[in-house]
């Protein structure tokens, strides 16, 4: 998501009536809040899931989780050792946070 700026040169640039920078910090604010909502909503409906994920590195923020994306293109973070990278394992996923789940390797007993 963006908020609309004028480009100099575009037929954008030279319509009249252009929207107030206050109207448009306004319908972006409504934009991301309704869209995280729905993030949120659809992010609850996976925790307790069986996922297969494909294991696809480190984690950019924390070197000792792994990272990796479920069939849907979800983003996974989980510990896990580092021969697991370019593997397709099973997670449990155990919580939501926004951008990204969070998941635990099932164990065979699972």
């Amino acid at each position: 998501m963006f908020i609309y700026s004028r480009r100099i040169g575009t037929p954008a640039d030279k319509m009249k009536d252009q929207i107030s920078e206050e109207i448009k910090h306004k319908r972006f604010d409504k934009l991301k809040s309704l869209v995280e909502t729905q993030i949120e909503e659809n992010n609850n409906k996976y925790i307790g899931q069986h996922e297969k994920v494909l294991v696809e590195g480190t984690s950019k923020n924390n070197e000792k989780l792994l990272t990796g994306r479920t069939s849907t293109n979800k983003v996974v973070i989980f510990e896990g050792s580092k021969d697991l990278i370019h593997e397709i394992i099973d997670l449990k996923i155990i919580s939501q946070h926004m951008w990204y789940l969070k998941g635990r390797r099932i164990e065979e007993k699972e």
